[in-house]
């Protein structure tokens, strides 16, 4: 049981890893109060173990979490410090969407294309295929940024279309 419970604490990192990268510029707006460690450990170490606690006993979820932990937190919080950093200071990276626009070097927005755009400089800069170099890291960083900006912008635009604003 113990490997299904590793696998599971596993299983969920990702997901909140990837749920983090997707949205970290919210979520930094709605948790900078707490700090980088505070935050990594309410939004990382106790909502797993809050949402896992109920199906499994904590002889198993204790070890479980800890040997996930110790292998998978230390890349994790080193996303949250360099995503961190990156939002402490938003005015040195723009958010207008023509430069967002033309960071991606796209000429009309759209859903399809933002998409297929960012899985490619995804898979150019993405840590594992690129290194784990600083400057891929930060690269990776402003992607996601960028990202976020134009698909807020397209959510936004969709909604005014449909309220009728």
């Amino acid at each position: 049981m113990s490997a299904f419970c590793k696998k599971v604490v596993e299983y969920m990192y990702e997901n909140r890893l990837n749920e983090f990268l997707s949205s970290f510029y919210e979520l930094y707006m709605q948790y900078k109060h707490l700090g980088e460690e505070n935050f990594f450990r309410e939004w990382f170490d106790r909502s797993i173990i809050r949402q896992l606690v109920s199906y499994f006993p904590p002889s198993v979820l204790v070890p479980s979490f800890q040997e996930v932990k110790n292998t998978k937190g230390r890349l994790l919080r080193t996303y949250v410090k360099t995503y961190w950093e990156f939002c402490k200071n938003p005015r040195k990276y723009p958010v207008r969407i023509e430069e967002a626009l033309k960071f991606f070097g796209l000429k009309e927005l759209s859903e399809e294309a933002l998409r297929k755009r960012y899985r490619e400089l995804v898979r150019q800069f993405h840590p594992d295929r690129a290194g784990k170099r600083k400057e891929t890291h930060m690269m990776m960083v402003k992607v996601n940024y960028y990202y976020q900006v134009l698909r807020r912008y397209l959510s936004d635009r969709s909604y005014e279309a449909v309220s009728g604003w």
